[in-house]
């Protein structure tokens, strides 16, 4: 615990001088008996008196929520001795605004009382980061003297990105033969019945279908088509990013990638991530409530790291980018180096789907009102308009999507007509 004099120590030694140099100056003894007060309390700051003792609690309410939710802490003081006045200070973390209450509270307490200081913070953008550095000031009763103290008891949160509801998502046009919720053309085993077919020595007889044996006169089979499966690849632009947080293209991919994850898994699929940018980081395809974790920590530290250098996809084990999975590419299109990546992943046969954010839109956002800004913006229109004209022209799938426009409605074109086109894996 460290001790300073205050502000107000100054002001009164600066009295006290000036009382002391007027009763020197005019021979008025008046004066030293006015000055004698301040000076004998000024001298008995000199004096380590013991702090108060007390004990200190910091407890948070969850230390996992989503973008937009709150967040309660709790602060619990219990004195074990006198504390004359103690002021707590809990500094916020960037994108963390006070939703009710206040980060600063002031505590006068007996030896053997408790208080209590609750206050909510809100989340408006996807961070991790650490709450419980309360700092404290004790001040003495005359306010000559502070002393300071960090309490330290550290607690990660992270907030995640939002997650919009999502009741359809792009079919995947191969399966795999893990059990799922896409009906597969191939005969199998499965619920989904596919054609009649006459009994053949060593089918099972709960295939047969009595009723049109009974008609036909001899025993009959249905077969059906199984349910499988898919592996997801979600593979996200790190590379470049615009807009003004939480509101920047990133930010958007982010919350798309997440809400197709969970959509994904929630049918049964093994769903992966690929953090295309300056560092390729990557999570394994697999299924499973522990694998949404998994994502949404991968997608919570997403953010652009810039680079001249040019990455392979080559380099991504084939565990990680299995060659029969669908790869949705969440992008602005920014950046040339992921383009060409996105053609060689189509290239190489990947069932690939770039959804585009619209970085026009963003950028105007950012920009004061002008008409050189909305003729300027216009032509980037234009010029992003024949880009994805391009891109369909050299055989990719590529969905626009306008930062105003619900990604659901943005997915429902596509939906259709993949599984009017899906094939067996």
């Amino acid at each position: 615990m460290s001790a300073r004099l205050t502000g107000l120590t100054a002001r009164v030694l600066s009295l006290v001088a000036l009382a002391l140099f007027l009763g020197v100056l005019t021979g008025r003894p008046e004066l030293f008996l006015v000055a004698l007060p301040l000076l004998i309390r000024l001298l008995s700051v000199a004096r380590d008196l013991k702090p108060p003792d007390y004990v200190l609690t910091h407890e948070i309410s969850t230390a996992r929520l989503f973008e937009g939710d709150r967040l309660t802490v709790t602060v619990t003081l219990a004195a074990r001795s006198r504390v004359p006045l103690l002021e707590l200070l809990e500094p916020l973390p960037a994108f963390v605004e006070l939703a009710s209450g206040h980060n600063r509270a002031l505590f006068s307490l007996e030896a053997g009382e408790r208080g209590e200081w609750t206050y909510e913070l809100r989340c408006t953008r996807r961070s991790c980061f650490t709450l419980g550095a309360v700092q404290a000031r004790i001040w003495e009763r005359c306010g000559l003297r502070v002393k300071e103290r960090q309490h330290s008891d550290p607690k990660a949160v992270r907030v995640y990105p939002g997650v919009a509801p999502l009741r359809h998502v792009p079919p995947p046009l191969r399966t795999q033969t893990a059990f799922g919720n896409y009906v597969s053309p191939a005969l199998g085993s499965g619920l989904e019945p596919a054609e009649i077919r006459p009994f053949a020595p060593g089918d099972p007889l709960r295939h047969v279908n009595w009723r049109a044996s009974l008609r036909l006169g001899k025993l009959y089979v249905t077969q059906h088509h199984p349910e499988r499966n898919a592996d997801v690849v979600l593979m996200l632009d790190t590379l470049s990013q615009v807009g003004v947080p939480p509101a920047t293209s990133l930010d958007l991919c982010v919350r798309a990638a997440a809400a197709l994850a969970r959509a994904y898994l929630a049918r049964k699929d093994r769903v992966g991530l690929i953090d295309y940018g300056g560092v390729f980081r990557w999570v394994k395809p697999t299924s499973g409530p522990a694998q949404l974790e998994r994502l949404f920590d991968a997608l919570v530290a997403a953010e652009p790291v810039f680079t001249y250098v040019r990455k392979d996809l080559a380099l991504v084990p084939p565990r990680v980018l299995p060659p029969e999975a669908l790869v949705i590419a969440l992008s602005p299109l920014l950046d040339p180096r992921f383009v060409e990546a996105a053609g060689d992943l189509a290239a190489r046969g990947f069932d690939l789907v770039v959804l585009s954010v619209s970085p026009v839109a963003l950028t105007r956002a950012m920009l004061p009102p002008s008409p050189l800004t909305d003729l300027a913006c216009r032509l980037w229109a234009l010029e992003r308009r024949a880009q994805l004209a391009e891109l369909r022209r050299r055989g990719l799938v590529v969905l626009d999507w306008s930062p105003e426009q619900p990604l659901a409605l943005a997915l429902v074109p596509l939906g259709r007509r993949r599984r009017r086109t899906a094939i067996a894996g």
